[in-house]
């Protein structure tokens, strides 16, 4: 398998065009994990951009808030631990090869592990008010 940037899966190039850069998820908090055998399932992740200034209580100044989906099609195999109701993501990688998609993340806290199908797609949607 080889390691794929997020802008190589459909969807993705818009994800990068629309963050103006290729978005870490580092800290971005996992609202939603649903995977279903034969039909599609799906990761959401609440991500955002940190800058490089600092708030008057001291902390960074996140911007471009946006909910990502990864839609997950044919599910080939799951791997996950410390499952809870929601979860800090610490990064999240990707891999591609003739046989699928591997999406594999670690969490600061919550649930980790890694999810291979076939396919995955991704699309996402501006939070409001909460976007620039």
């Amino acid at each position: 398998m080889a390691k794929a940037a997020i802008d190589e899966l459909e969807g993705g190039a818009a994800l990068c065009a629309w963050f103006e850069g290729v978005p870490s998820f580092h800290d971005a908090t996992l609202r939603e994990l649903e995977l279903r055998q034969g039909a599609p399932g799906r990761l959401v992740a609440q991500a955002f951009e940190m800058t490089s200034e600092v708030d008057a209580r001291g902390y960074f100044v996140l911007t471009k808030h946006v909910d990502v989906t990864f839609t997950i099609f044919e599910l080939i195999e799951v791997q996950l631990s410390d499952f809870m109701e929601a979860g800090i993501m610490f990064g999240l990688d990707i891999e591609i090869d003739p046989g699928g998609t591997t999406l594999s993340f670690e969490s600061s806290y919550g649930v980790h592990g890694r999810i291979r199908a076939k396919r995955v797609v991704i699309s996402f949607e501006p939070r409001p008010g909460r976007s620039s």
